[in-house]
């Protein structure tokens, strides 16, 4: 019998802040405002689509805020129209040695925010992890590792007031797109199997004026691993969490 101490998952990419990020950071290296001739200063990137805020705004009668707004650029999820579960799951048993603890040790000094963009890990479930790991003869915890990969899918909307900037907001995530595929130096992508639909020339005349717009829509493999955290001995006290028998072992 064996002991569970906690449960965690990661992930290769946590998709939403990923994309914000990603885009963010092609933005700050763009020169919007040359490509723009002055017109746009900054593009406004945010998890809520941008006709959700100018609508949010009207509803509450912030009229001055609207102007801020556009163009704008969201990431938001969507519902998978891919197959959910492909290539397989797998389980490996994994010992926790100075090497798996010293990456744990690294989360602490992490904000949650940050932490939660590469594991789903709170600092309370770390320091179990630690005490257990400091009680712990020498190979005595463990992880059960499963790993499973998935198709995730997001949407990706850009809004503005005219069709040029549009249109140029649409080229440049083109080429983001298409650098993505392939990774900075050709071969590191952390993105696989990434394929998207797009929507050109959409237009909006709910807010006195006409806005134009272009949504995307894209899906691409993600992995996943759980970590189940287990000691070979039985845990008394608030430690205890459950046992479980491990395959293979009498």
């Amino acid at each position: 019998m064996a002991t569970i101490i906690t449960k965690y998952s990661d992930y290769i990419i946590r998709p939403i802040d990923y994309f914000i990020d990603l885009i963010k950071s092609e933005l700050d290296m763009r020169d919007v405002s040359g490509l723009t001739d002055d017109r746009i200063q900054i593009i406004n990137v945010s998890k809520q689509h941008p006709i959700v805020t100018m609508m949010a705004n009207k509803l509450s009668s912030r009229e001055t805020e609207r102007s801020n707004i556009l163009p704008a650029i969201s990431v938001t999820p969507s519902n998978p129209v891919e197959e959910g579960f492909t290539l397989g799951q797998s389980f490996q048993p994994e010992i926790i040695d100075d090497d798996f603890i010293a990456v744990l040790k690294a989360f602490l000094a992490m904000a949650d925010k940050d932490i939660q963009k590469e594991v789903l890990i709170t600092k309370n479930q770390i320091e179990l992890i630690l005490a257990a790991y400091k009680r712990a003869e020498p190979g005595g915890l463990r992880a059960e590792v499963h790993e499973w990969r998935k198709n995730d899918e997001i949407n990706i909307s850009l809004w503005s007031e005219t069709p040029d900037i549009d249109m140029l907001i649409g080229n440049v995530m083109d080429s983001l797109f298409a650098d993505l595929q392939v990774g900075f130096a050709g071969d590191n992508s952390e993105i696989h199997n990434m394929k998207w639909r797009v929507t050109k020339g959409l237009t909006n005349f709910n807010f006195g004026r006409v806005l134009f717009g272009t949504e995307y829509s894209l899906t691409f493999m993600n992995t996943y691993n759980n970590y189940t955290i287990y000691s070979d001995n039985v845990i008394d006290g608030h430690d205890f969490v459950g046992t479980f028998e491990i395959s293979g072992e009498e």
